[in-house]
């Protein structure tokens, strides 16, 4: 009877999360309908079981839609600022349009990702090149993306009932067409305001938050609110979906980040490549830079998986074994943010200033120097 029971609990996750990947969390009316569960259990397990079970759901923001291309960066800071690095850092999330970082082990380079105007790349080159003269970076790289890939976890693979993972690694095939998110670089003329971009901001913090509590935080009327949320950022695909991210349970450690690189690939390798990682259940995101055949895989495992992970790469994919580099993410020092709503305004719409990012990163870093004959 109960392992009769436990089968079912397990069952009933599985088409929750397949329902949320296709309907979307907030729904509930819909959800019960998808599933044939109650709403009030439907409601009970998107709030409180998702999330013990070590499982988030996250809100596939369409930068296209805002007039933001996606990049991807790489810093190395000189010797002796490693104590100000993170700093720096969280400087640019303010002023600088970075919306993730993560320190690479056991090189202590820097990843992070961009949401920038395309019109902003030279100015961010000149910003980053002053940077390196002063003496801040020893170097960097800067690459446009061409798409990203976001990937939500396989439910067939999770026991949810008792938050394990469950599959054997020859045992994979391939993900269905939902639990894919992909974002091409193709950028349309932004159609927002502010309002727009807050509600947006506060569904990437926590995609289940209430539109009244986004309006009673936000100090703006309940209607008005609703309205953007239904006309704006849903109807013009701001929102692109809902991904369900593994991160592990509360309380539990023992994550492993990893970064996987594959160099000066394209064509039938990409794809093949493309397909072991979309097979792989931990896999988050993975990006690809056209101009430079790069591409990039960022995947969140237990740490006791982690061996039986480089084995299936190295199985998977035996033609580009020699350009695949592996490195771990400082997990204590990896953050992920919201869009930069600071940089927009309805009037000016995007900005982003060399000279201002400067004085501030200067000034925190403390080091005294002109920037274009002005402190």
């Amino acid at each position: 009877m109960r392992l009769r029971l436990a089968k079912r609990h397990r069952e009933e996750f599985v088409l929750l999360a397949r329902a949320i990947k296709v309907l979307g969390p907030r729904n509930y009316t819909a959800l019960a309908k998808f599933t044939g569960l109650p709403v009030e259990t439907v409601r009970y397990r998107v709030k409180h079981l998702l999330a013990k079970a070590g499982v988030r759901i996250q809100a596939h923001v369409d930068h296209g839609k805002l007039g933001l291309a996606r990049y991807w960066l790489r810093l190395r800071f000189a010797d002796g600022l490693d104590g100000l690095s993170v700093r720096f850092l969280e400087q640019l999330v303010v002023s600088g349009c970075l919306e993730h970082y993560g320190r690479l082990l056991p090189g202590g380079d820097y990843i992070a990702g961009l949401g920038l105007p395309p019109r902003f790349e030279r100015s961010y080159r000149i910003m980053l090149d002053r940077l390196v003269d002063m003496g801040v970076l020893e170097g960097y790289s800067m690459h446009k993306v061409s798409w990203i890939r976001y990937l939500s976890m396989r439910e067939d693979c999770y026991d949810f009932a008792r938050g394990v993972w469950s599959f054997a690694w020859d045992g994979l095939h391939g993900r269905a067409p939902e639990d894919v998110s992909i974002e091409e670089d193709v950028l349309s003329k932004p159609r927002l305001d502010e309002l727009d971009l807050q509600i947006t901001a506060w569904l990437q913090v926590d995609a289940l938050t209430p539109i009244s509590e986004i309006a009673r935080r936000l100090g703006v009327g309940y209607k008005r609110v609703l309205y953007h949320y239904r006309e704006h950022v849903l109807k013009r695909g701001i929102i692109k979906r809902y991904i369900l991210r593994w991160q592990g349970r509360a309380g539990r450690g023992n994550l492993a980040y990893m970064l996987v690189i594959v160099r000066d690939v394209s064509g039938r390798e990409l794809e093949e490549v493309k397909r072991t990682f979309q097979r792989i259940p931990f896999t988050f995101f993975d990006t690809y830079v056209a101009g430079e055949r790069l591409y990039i895989a960022y995947v969140i495992l237990p740490v006791s998986y982690l061996q039986g992970c480089l084995s299936y790469i190295w199985r998977s994919l035996p033609p580009v074994r020699s350009r695949v580099v592996t490195e771990l993410i400082d997990t204590g020092c990896s953050r992920a943010f919201a869009i930069p709503l600071e940089l927009y305004s309805d009037i000016e719409g995007w900005t982003f200033s060399v000279s201002s990012n400067l004085r501030k990163l200067f000034k925190l870093l403390k080091v005294s120097e002109k920037i274009g004959g002005t402190w």
